[in-house]
């Protein structure tokens, strides 16, 4: 039992400290994923050696959410990358959009856990 994936969240941690632990991760055969939330967070995460990228769609500092954020910066981000959208996303409209724009995988939380059944909630996402 044990780790696969460690998270890097460019909005807190410098260039510097995200190579020491990514170089870590590798080590450890562990993989890494570079959260970002703007541009400039993107720019330190492509500094490093893992394909992927996270964009968080909540705002650190209000706790709102829209995928206006994956939006904003998913062109920025090179081919060869993963692309993640974290959060924001309640609904098939939301993954066929992000998709549409070269989203290649999702965290979605908050929509499965406030849903009633949150198995039906996946499969009309996914499905």
């Amino acid at each position: 039992m044990g780790a696969d994936c460690i998270l890097l969240i460019g909005a807190i941690l410098d260039v510097p400290t995200m190579r020491e632990l990514e170089a870590v991760a590798a080590n450890l055969a562990m993989a890494v994923i570079v959260e970002v939330h703007n541009a400039v967070e993107l720019e330190k995460a492509l500094v490093l050696k893992t394909p992927l990228i996270g964009v968080n769609n909540r705002n650190l500092a209000t706790f709102e959410t829209s995928v206006a954020t994956t939006l904003a910066v998913r062109h920025l981000i090179p081919e060869g990358r993963t692309v993640i959208s974290e959060s924001a996303i309640r609904s098939r409209d939301d993954v066929e959009m992000l998709r549409s724009i070269g989203v290649d995988n999702f965290l979605v939380g908050e929509a499965l856990l406030r849903a009633e059944d949150p198995g039906a909630a996946l499969e009309r996402m996914f499905a």
